[in-house]
């Protein structure tokens, strides 16, 4: 005789209540394999229910595997392999695999460049943090955005987008890089989830395992996990106060033992050093690719983010040979959680990335390029990009004050025109960086490690400051809690 209850006042529908029961019985060896259940018209007529629940939620239990038997002969309990129970997910279990020896090395290698989030109780004043402060947001023009484009289209924004990208899009992103000076069409536009995918397809296109590709030294973290993964070797090339060294990049191309197959740079508003390089240094830097017949790869992920001084046109506005790949992005700027870069570079190489593209993930959020088109071409874009320069162009300033105030002797930074972040180096340090990195957030203040932009173990200890999701006040007072930490670490006394 099965014995079941049935909550008439439960929210729960009749048969689900008849199906979690039968599974509970199952589960706890209340009903055994090969036992026979009542016909869906016996059981409904002992529990009060109409047979139609009872036949459906024999076939739910079918489906499930707890039963077995034809529709018009009787059900009887099988032998189910058990579930993972919802208790047993935050332990480890035992595996027939062993993960971590057939993983990749390269993939092995990530979590060790990233590194574990160290948690610190109470507030931090996070000066690590590199994306558009969420505070900023303009949220409620994106809201609108969203809307008017759901209306507008009747739909195809939630279908599949072309693979290169929401063509609106493509057409905004053109006409904004012509404003720059990149005098580019839409078909010579890829939309992209981000830099980080622009960047990932780049290397998928033109580098090989063993392959080598030059960086500056230091230069965006996320770029030297993109190496690992791929398995191309990152060929250092020193950053100087004016942007790469060309004389050492120079020396690298005509002696080089491998020829590298890309050169990575950042010219405007370097992560990490925030460093702008001048006319003269793009013109000798696309030389230098042009005469060694090198693709080079211009990240220009905070193009907008200028707010002193004259603004210097990117390298791919000189590039009349067809040699630079240009990466954008607005992550860095707004809504970073649209995941929305773009790739312009000639046709061909264009197409060769869109096939890639399309083999790794098909296309990109079609309503977000959608409504970031719409946001663009409304001038929404350009009212946001007005009120942030004032509110950056304060937290710069106030930065650079507050390091000059209180920072120590041997310890230098660098002074940028735009971006969010500065680079700090400590010369005669006598504390590790990562005893040093302890005490400053233990001191209430994160900071990026210098080690994560380099390939190898920097010489000097270096930090990266970003003024990105921090106010003013927070920015004197991190200074403030800075300076008395690295005081003693350069003046050869120990806490």
């Amino acid at each position: 005789m099965l014995l079941l209850k049935i909550d008439r006042t439960s929210d729960v529908s009749a048969y689900q209540q008849v199906c979690d029961q039968v599974v509970a019985l199952a589960e706890t060896g209340a009903l055994q394999p090969g036992d026979r259940l009542p016909s869906t018209r016996a059981l409904a007529v002992s529990i009060g229910l109409h047979r139609s629940s009872i036949v459906r939620a024999y076939a739910e239990l079918r489906a499930l595997g707890y039963l077995e038997g034809r529709p018009g002969s009787y059900s009887t309990v099988r032998q189910r392999l058990s579930t993972t129970r919802l208790e047993n997910t935050n332990r480890d279990i035992e595996t027939l695999i062993d993960w971590d020896a057939i993983t990749k090395p390269s993939i092995c290698d990530l979590r060790e460049r990233a590194g574990a989030e160290t948690l610190n109780q109470g507030k931090v004043m996070d000066l690590d943090r590199l994306c558009a402060d969420p505070a900023l947001a303009p949220d409620d023009d994106l809201r609108r955005c969203l809307k008017t484009e759901l209306i507008r289209t009747g739909g195809v924004a939630l279908d599949y987008a072309d693979t290169y990208g929401w063509h609106p899009l493509r057409e905004v992103i053109a006409k904004r890089m012509c404003n720059h000076g990149v005098m580019v069409s839409a078909s010579e536009v890829l939309v992209t989830a981000g830099a980080q995918q622009a960047l990932d397809l780049v290397l998928r296109y033109l580098s090989c395992p063993g392959d080598r590709v030059v960086v500056e030294a230091p230069t965006y973290g996320m770029a030297h996990s993109l190496l690992k993964l791929h398995e191309v070797q990152p060929l250092e090339v020193p950053m100087l106060e004016d942007g790469m060294d060309l004389n050492e990049l120079q020396r690298v191309l005509v002696k080089g033992r491998q020829r590298p197959k890309l050169i990575f740079t950042m010219p405007n508003f370097h992560n990490p050093t925030g460093i702008t390089t001048n006319q003269q240094h793009r013109e000798r830097l696309l030389s230098l690719c042009e005469n060694h017949r090198i693709p080079l790869l211009e990240d220009g992920f905070e193009e907008e983010m200028k707010y002193f001084g004259q603004a210097v046109l990117p390298v791919k506005s000189m590039d009349i040979r067809g040699i630079v790949i240009y990466v954008g992005t607005f992550s860095k700027v707004v809504f970073p959680g649209l995941r929305i870069g773009w790739i312009c570079a000639p046709r061909e190489a264009i197409t060769r990335l869109a096939d890639i593209k399309h083999a790794s993930c098909i296309t990109g959020n079609t309503l977000a390029q959608a409504a970031a088109a719409r946001f663009c071409a409304g001038g929404e874009f350009e009212t946001y990009l007005r009120r942030i320069h004032r509110v950056y162009r304060r937290r710069m300033q106030m930065l650079l004050q507050a390091l000059k105030r209180h920072m120590p002797a041997n310890v230098y930074w660098t002074r940028p025109t735009g971006g969010y972040t500065a680079w700090l180096t400590l010369r005669d340090c006598n504390v590790a960086e990562k005893e040093l990195l302890a005490r400053i957030l233990h001191a209430g203040v994160k900071v990026g490690p210098g080690h994560r932009y380099f390939a190898g173990q920097p010489e000097s200890v270096h930090f990266r400051l970003s003024i990105a999701c921090v106010d003013e006040d927070e920015i004197e007072t991190a200074c403030q809690q800075l300076g008395q930490v690295l005081g003693s670490a350069v003046s050869g006394r120990n806490e």
